[in-house]
């Protein structure tokens, strides 16, 4: 299911990537209508409403394991996701030269669909587990969320701020042959009823959108002349980014940067992906352009120095992007499309999630399987499953052997929530035990138990330090006479 469903998404975003770029105006002489990349905002919002959904019920039930079974679960996603932007960081050198633009800004953004992973309930057993001590995946996760919500809100104060000073002063545009060259090309990107608005500011240097919502978006030029053909070049510029929500893809990235503050390579990867975001820009821009204009647009950003600070687009260039991105413009190397590799990337991002997770020591199977108290319990009925399938009973050859041998295990508690990483084994041996409160359910597969006490209407899930002894097992149980 879970590998279905990756391959179904992966030929998705292969489809994306390569239909992006050949994206030609239509007969009526109108320009393609650029499309978000992915709605930036999505995993930001998924993974807040969740935190705050699991510290409002902790403030009603008290702190207890809902809350931290959020937190270290999102914690796992993002060491996945930081993971993840590594080996992207490192092979980004080579991609360039070789795809285009357009799927090299693609892969920044797909882990943004991991929640759709994350919120389907798709489980999956992990392969590695890291077992910490009792105590340290707490305080563990508390610096994590610490660090992360510090950054993030100065990111955001910071963006809000720097908007504030930008928009200082600013006033609409009223010059008539300012507005019929942006009124043209607000036509051309068919944007019917657009709600952002384009001003002059006396703070801005170079031209620039600011704005996550659509009614607080605004373009803004600096206070300086520009040709037609110059107004041209940058009205597309910035409308291919607000009809591609750019702005959004930048706070995604911010947001991925502020959860994995503990990675020094993602602070690199956060310019990286600037980049290539501005030189997708680039490339859709130059689709529709000739030799002439090419020329002119190089020259526009070459002339262009800007401060493009918070979760903003602008048309110039860091100095470590100008050169590479003015080769790009002036002589344009034929490139493939790259939808092959964004496909895969988003299959392998999806499949692997999940490999692996973090547990902490939770003690015996005597204390936490049996509560203390396995004399008191006895076995009622063993029966082999597979996906919740009945396959047949087996029977118990020494069923103190069997208590002693599961209360003698070692076992670490795993953290987040069960259900969502681990999935319905192959096979798996179910135990069921009367205790004196009333059924205890104890499922054995892989390396793993999962305890199910049904007087408490939950399921704990433990791994067992150095796995469960199968041909202990087979000994013990086997099939009826």
């Amino acid at each position: 299911m879970r590998i279905a469903f990756a391959l179904t998404f992966g030929v998705l975003f292969a489809w994306i990537a390569f239909s992006r770029p050949e994206e030609a105006e239509d007969p009526e002489g109108k320009g393609p209508r650029y499309r978000p990349y992915l709605n930036g905002w999505l995993m930001p919002g998924y993974m807040t409403t969740l935190l705050v959904g699991s510290l409002i019920v902790s403030g009603w039930r008290g702190w207890d394991e809902v809350s931290w079974g959020v937190i270290t679960w999102i914690l796992v996603a993002f060491l996945h996701i930081s993971l993840y932007f590594i080996l992207l960081l490192l092979a980004q050198p080579l991609l360039r030269r070789y795809l285009r633009a357009g799927s090299c800004a693609l892969l920044w953004l797909t882990p943004n669909y991991l929640y759709l992973t994350l919120s389907s309930g798709m489980m999956i057993t992990p392969r590695w587990v890291v077992s910490l001590p009792q105590g340290m995946v707490g305080r563990l996760a508390i610096v994590w969320l610490a660090g992360a919500l510090v950054i993030l809100g100065w990111k955001i104060f910071s963006h809000l701020r720097f908007r504030r000073w930008l928009l200082r002063g600013a006033e609409e545009v009223s010059d008539p042959d300012v507005l019929s060259v942006w009124q043209a090309e607000v036509e051309r990107a068919r944007e019917k009823k657009p709600k952002f608005r384009l001003v002059i500011s006396p703070q801005a240097s170079t031209p620039m959108t600011i704005g996550l919502f659509s009614k607080s978006v605004r373009v803004v030029l600096p206070r300086r002349h520009y040709t037609p053909e110059e107004l041209k070049l940058i009205f597309r510029h910035e409308l291919v980014h607000i009809g591609r929500e750019d702005a959004w893809n930048k706070f995604f990235v911010t947001f991925c940067i502020a959860m994995c503050w503990f990675n020094p390579f993602m602070w690199l990867a956060m310019g990286r992906s600037s980049e290539d975001l501005e030189l997708s820009c680039d490339e859709t821009v130059l689709s529709s352009l000739g030799e002439g204009e090419r020329r002119q647009y190089a020259e526009l950003i070459l002339r262009t120095a800007g401060d493009g600070r918070g979760f903003t687009t602008c048309l110039s260039a860091s100095a470590s992007a100008l050169r590479y991105r003015l080769k790009s413009i002036v002589k344009p190397d034929k490139k493939i499309s790259g939808a092959l590799l964004v496909g895969v990337a988003f299959v392998l991002l999806f499949v692997t999630y999940g490999q692996i997770n973090l547990a902490y020591e939770a003690g015996t199977g005597e204390s936490v399987i049996f509560d203390g108290s396995a004399q008191d319990v006895t076995l009622r009925q063993i029966r082999r499953e597979e996906y919740d399938n009945f396959l047949n009973e087996l029977v118990c050859r020494d069923e103190g052997a069997l208590r002693n041998y599961l209360a003698s295990l070692t076992l670490s508690e795993m953290t987040g929530n069960g259900n969502d990483f681990f999935g319905k084994a192959g096979e798996q041996i179910v135990l069921l035990y009367d205790a004196p409160e009333d059924i205890l359910s104890v499922i054995l597969w892989d390396d793993y138990i999962k305890v199910v006490p049904f007087w408490e209407n939950r399921a704990y899930y433990y791994h067992v330090s150095g796995g469960l002894d199968w041909g202990k097992l087979d000994q013990l149980l086997g099939e009826p006479a």
